[in-house]
């Protein structure tokens, strides 16, 4: 083994599985072992592991004898658990005193977790010592001892007891008092050499791996949710140079030893599948079979792999018909245990899979990747630390692009740095350039047009909104670019894509026609375009209000010229999209868009819409910022009945009153919002009649608006209703009986409604709420009944309501993630809280008669975020600890009088990172690093009785408020771990 000390301190730990503790690894990968010898230090290490060692030594091979082998700089549990991994061959040498350190009896365990192949060695004993009797036996006394310290968990020590048991009867060697220690060397180095040409050797994964084992324990963990008896086939999916064939490496490496047939085939894409199939049986059956073509093969394939166990790795497929080459049923007859890792950039290549996506790195191990190419080690010299952070920010968490340009800087002057990060901005570097084109250039035309419209228009936008756009154009495969990995879709249904990916559309958007025209910038060059122009957008959102209900302060002076002043009018009536703002057009523009399907006009000062402006074709209709509109369009008008969405928003001003009769007529009508800002409001009280006419209607907002008094009796005949929104709505106070019938809801808002009451049964047919918000609904002392009967709700927020108690059966939200409660009249929380498995985040606030929480709180095995805040607890439960997952802790305006995580915990909170407290009761702060290894912040503020904190983790970051600690009466500061 790693040499250890016989004496060991109470803090010291080898692997993080002794304490739970788990440890960040040194980014740079070291070249690996060949041997790694496991042995107790004190018993063998001058005598057999050391003449081990040199023997192997002058023959080459790269042993691994103790810790004094690794760098100063690595993190220890984790350098040793990397290097035993790595190793070809492990020795396990069982001395008198082994058992006595905690050391080997881990790295053991490990060695047999992994599958290694292990060589035992009992060195004056027998391999019966290690057979574990509780009563008797070689190494009862050192089990004794650590049963009696309480320092590891039973579950540790039965594992360490099994690990002897197992490798007892391993086949080895046997060296007593009386043995010839030459020959027994001879023999050992013998088999050494013969175990070490029979390994498969580790494919080479990356230099500098950041990141990568959190990258497979998320991928293990998806996957051990599933039930993997049979052969499994898995896909790693990711967009190009997101590090899909990296990962697939390293778990290549990590499994290949439990696996006696393996194959990794690298770029399938590119290679010819008769070469890929002989490849794939030499691999796996040692096997050279001539055969004609593909087809031959796969007839070879599914004869010869027929019920054999196989790890076989298919890397960067983009077609099924690969896949049935190479995998003849789809793997169905291999035998059992078998496991193909596929990657791809096209979800749709996977369709009878498990997938996993691929995840971005974080900020943090964007930075420590970027510099180790940059810089050759973990941090930035502070002179690069802006420069660092700007081509961070450009790269967008791609390790390709993390790795190509960091390359290309080091080395460098911050001069050219500086020149470097310009030229980017402009231009992607060649080799991501190429690797992203090759998906562009798979996509046929409609394909490609609708990424080229995402990314010159639609980044940021609701994904429905871009579907009314291309419904015009007769264009519905954005599903595919999801599939591809060219497009993302989040939480809130808005169109994502990768800056490097957006990047690349302009670019090709500038070399084709028609034009597509996404900046202000732009609007000089439009007077040379002699070709048609798709879209303008000549407002951005970084100076008017913008979509997403965020505003900006408005600088008329930065709008480009009137368009009369830059248009080729001669292309004007092909434009189909349309991005403007203030007072763009002149009253007698000279010119009709005929074809025009999106208009988004900012800063909209008119009365009512311009007459030039055509209706017939127009898919969405958005006015941002009006202050002066009338009407929308003239009663005896044609209606836009192609229209699928409406959204208009009020900052100043009266807008109009009612709308306009002929609204029924917008029968294909999905979206209507009407949004008011600054206290203005749309002015009227009720909605018509014929508004329930509108069946194709699945979105209704109407923010803020004050004067609506109620909703019509017929609001029910919105049978596709999907999404509501009422929020401060304050006049409004009961809602129709036929709003039963909205059996399609999944979004509710009425945030804000203070005189609304809700009937018990409001919710008796609607069984599909995904989100429910009812903060600041003063008026609701109770829930309705059939609120614990949304099987779908994941978010629920209740707080500044005047709730007196939450259902005792809340627990059968077994789907909630997000809970926010909050009354002044909620005297306890019910402990089936606890059976809330998938909460993610649970905010208690101005609960002031609140005193405890529930015991069951331990149980949120999921919770990420927990905040308490103006309530009366003085004290947080015993199982508190259990919340493996919480990421930040908010304790404000408490009587909490302690804060204590100083002991070693059975269950340590593990991803904890921040704690905030403000204004508390809390004297005595004590966190130990053994119970929150991850700790990163500890905000202070107005803890006015702190007087001491204990123990805290040395790399912790306390934030104090200036002249904090001058304002204290006695503070004290303990030790640092």
């Amino acid at each position: 083994m790693a040499t250890a000390s016989s004496s060991i301190g109470r803090h010291e730990n080898i692997f993080h599985d002794i304490t739970g503790i788990a440890s960040s690894s040194t980014a740079l990968k070291k070249e690996p072992y060949d041997v790694f010898i496991n042995h107790r230090g004190s018993d063998v290490k001058l005598t057999l592991a050391s003449s081990i060692y040199h023997f192997l030594d002058h023959l080459g091979v790269k042993v691994f004898l103790d810790r004094e082998e690794l760098d100063l700089g690595d993190c220890f549990p984790k350098a040793i658990e990397d290097v035993a991994r790595s190793a070809l061959i492990h020795i396990a040498i069982f001395s008198k005193d082994y058992a006595k350190s905690p050391y080997c009896l881990e790295e053991l365990s490990f060695m047999l977790e992994i599958r290694s192949t292990i060589i035992p060695v009992f060195y004056n004993v027998k391999p019966a010592d290690l057979r574990w009797e509780v009563t008797r036996g070689l190494y009862a006394d050192a089990f004794s001892k650590y049963e009696t310290q309480g320092r590891y968990r039973p579950e540790k020590l039965n594992k360490w007891k099994e690990a002897l048991h197992k490798v007892s009867f391993y086949t080895g060697y046997e060296y007593t008092t009386n043995s010839d220690e030459g020959i027994l060397l001879k023999r050992i180095v013998n088999r050494i050499q013969q175990e070490i040409k029979n390994v498969k050797v580790p494919l080479d994964v990356a230099p500098y791996p950041v990141g990568l084992d959190d990258a497979v324990q998320d991928f293990e963990r998806e996957r051990s949710a599933r039930d993997n008896r049979n052969a499994e086939i898995v896909g790693i999916v990711g967009m190009g140079g997101c590090g899909k064939t990296t990962l697939a490496k390293e778990l290549y490496n990590r499994k290949y030893s439990g696996y006696d047939n393996c194959s990794f085939l690298f770029r399938v894409r590119e290679n010819a599948l008769h070469e890929l199939q002989k490849q794939l049986l030499e691999d796996v059956l040692h096997l050279s079979i001539p055969f004609k073509d593909a087809s031959e093969g796969k007839s070879i394939l599914a004869g010869r792999l027929r019920s054999l166990r196989v790890l076989i790795v298919l890397d960067d497929v983009d077609d099924v018909n690969q896949l049935n080459a190479l995998l003849p049923d789809m793997g169905r007859t291999l035998g059992s245990g078998s496991l193909i890792i596929i990657t791809t950039r096209d979800l749709s290549v996977l369709r009878s899979c498990y997938t996993y996506k691929m995840r971005a790195l974080d900020s943090c191990q964007a930075k420590e990747l970027f510099c180790w190419h940059a810089f050759v080690k973990s941090s930035p010299p502070a002179a690069f630390e802006g420069l660092v952070q700007q081509f961070i920010n450009a790269c967008d968490g791609l390790p390709l692009s993390l790795e190509v340009t960091a390359g290309m800087l080091y080395g460098k002057t911050e001069k050219e740095w500086e020149s470097v990060l310009k030229k980017i901005s402009r231009l992607l570097p060649s080799k991501i350039k190429e690797s992203l084109r090759l998906s562009y250039d798979a996509l046929d035309k409609d394909e490609q047009n609708i990424f080229l419209d995402v990314a010159c228009f639609f980044v940021g936008e609701k994904k429905n909104l871009a579907i009314a756009v291309w419904d015009a154009a007769e264009w519905s495969d954005l599903e595919n670019l999801v599939t591809k990995c060219l497009v993302e879709i989040d939480k809130q249904n808005r169109i994502r894509m990768h800056n490097h990916l957006r990047d690349l559309g302009r670019e090709i958007a500038i070399e084709c026609s028609p034009h597509r025209l996404w900046s202000t910038k732009q609007m000089t060059k439009i007077m040379s375009y002699r070709e048609e122009i798709r879209g303008i957008m000549a407002a951005t959102t970084q100076f008017v209000a913008c979509p997403a209900h965020n505003e900006f302060p408005i600088c008329r002076d930065r709008y480009p010229p009137p368009f009369e002043e830059c248009i080729n009018l001669r292309f004007w009536f092909l434009l189909k999209l349309l991005v403007v703002a203030g007072d763009y057009f002149t009253a007698d523009f000279p010119g009709q868009p005929k074809h025009l399907v999106w208009l988004r006009w900012f800063d909209f000062q008119q009365t009512k819409l311009p007459a030039w402006l055509s209706l017939t074709n127009l898919r969405v209709l958005e006015l941002y910022g009006t202050s002066s509109l009338q009407q929308l369009w003239e009663n005896n008008a044609q209606p836009p009945k192609e229209l699928r969405e409406m959204i208009i928003t009020a900052t100043e001003g009266n807008i109009f009153h009612s709308f306009p009769s002929i609204i029924s007529g917008l029968e294909r009508l999905t979206k209507i919002a009407l949004i008011s800002y600054h206290g203005q409001e749309f002015r009227f009280s009720r909605l018509p009649d014929e508004f329930c006419d509108l069946q194709s209607l699945e979105h209704l907002e109407l923010r803020q608006c004050e004067s609506l008094l109620s909703l019509p009796a017929r609001f029910g005949d919105l049978r596709n209703l999907q999404h509501l929104d009422l929020c401060s709505c304050k006049q409004l106070r009961m809602l129709p009986v036929s709003f039963k019938q909205l059996t399609h809801l999944k979004y509710l808002d009425f945030s804000g409604c203070k005189k609304l009451v809700l009937e018990e049964d409001i919710l008796e047919n609607i069984t599909e709420l995904e989100n429910l918000y009812l903060s600041g609904c003063l008026a609701i002392k109770k829930l309705p009944h059939q609120i614990t009967d949304q099987a779908c709700l994941r978010e629920l927020r209740l707080q500044d309501t005047s709730l007196e108690e939450l259902p005792s059966n809340i627990g059968r939200l077994s789907k909630l993630e997000v809970l926010t409660i909050g009354s002044q009249l909620l005297k306890s929380l019910p402990d089936s809280l606890g059976n809330l498995f998938s909460l993610k985040s649970l905010s208690i606030i101005d609960c002031m008669v609140l005193e405890c929480l529930p015991k069951t709180l331990g149980h949120l095995e999921l919770l990420e975020d927990l905040s308490i805040e103006a309530t009366g607890v003085r004290s947080l439960p015993e199982g508190f600890r259990q919340l493996a997952n919480l990421r930040t802790l908010k304790i404000s305006d408490c009587p909490l009088e302690e804060l204590d995580f100083g002991s070693v915990p059975s269950f340590p909170l593990k991803k904890l990172t921040a704690i905030n407290l403000n204004e508390t009761l809390v004297n005595r702060i004590s966190i130990s690093k053994y119970c929150c290894p991850r700790l990163e912040t500890l905000r202070l503020s107005n803890n006015d009785y702190l007087g001491e904190i204990e123990t805290l983790p040395a790399t912790v970051k306390i934030e104090l408020p200036e002249g904090y600690l001058c304002s204290l009466n006695h503070f004290k500061f303990g030790k640092l771990d």
